[in-house]
């Protein structure tokens, strides 16, 4: 889809973009996935309190590297990963929503998700789209702020949408789960009844002693 030398490019481009996200992101897994057949963004092993990657490319209709799967799917279990990149990914399925919930099902509460594509309206655009109709492979580019809002309906906060040339990085939060405070709505029963349950600030009640 690209030549070699705007392969390089791009790599240094999300390179550059991504290490701040790398050095800043702590967590026991981490999930990279890219798009096979396009160069992006090299990544360490560990980046700072990242101890594992977990690395797959979308070929077709398939995920291929450290386990195989359905296109549609990732094998992981719920709230697996405490950072997610994924690199042009997006640009290779017609339908990002059900890739984007899959997305947001393996990324625990308080994760980053990191997106890296191309922009819909740069000049380049067009030429890469017409590569990649020539070579077989779909180019489905979209805006930044599209994809953010799918991100949005799973629970997801914008921190930054940054573009640098061709390509731009997408990065999301999701939200962590709130605290419940659960207030006594009947009568007590047994030893305290009848007698006066105070309120403490905030309306949390306590038992009378």
């Amino acid at each position: 889809m690209l030549t070699e030398s705007r392969a390089r490019a791009l790599q240094r481009v999300e390179a550059t973009l991504l290490a701040p996200f790398l050095r800043t992101s702590s967590g026991t897994h981490a999930l990279y996935l890219r798009r096979a057949g396009l160069l992006g963004a090299a990544l360490p092993e560990s980046a700072n309190g990242l101890g594992h990657w977990t690395r797959l490319d979308l070929d077709g209709a398939a995920w291929h590297g450290s386990v195989r799967a359905l296109a549609c799917e990732l094998p992981f279990a719920d709230d697996s990963f405490a950072l997610l990149v994924a690199s042009h990914v997006l640009e290779a399925t017609p339908m990002p929503a059900a890739l984007i919930a899959e997305l947001a099902r393996v990324t625990l509460p308080g994760a980053r998700v990191l997106l890296c594509g191309f922009t819909a309206w740069h000049p380049q655009a067009w030429w890469l789209q017409q590569r990649a109709r020539r070579a077989g492979m779909p180019c489905h580019l979209r805006s930044a702020l599209a994809l953010a809002n799918l991100l949005r309906a799973h629970g997801f906060e914008r921190e930054l949408m940054q573009r640098q040339g061709s390509s731009y990085l997408l990065v999301m939060r999701k939200r962590r789960a709130s605290a419940r405070i659960l207030l006594l709505t009947r009568e007590p029963r047994g030893v305290l009844a009848g007698r006066h349950v105070p309120v403490l600030p905030g309306g949390t009640q306590r038992a009378a002693s």
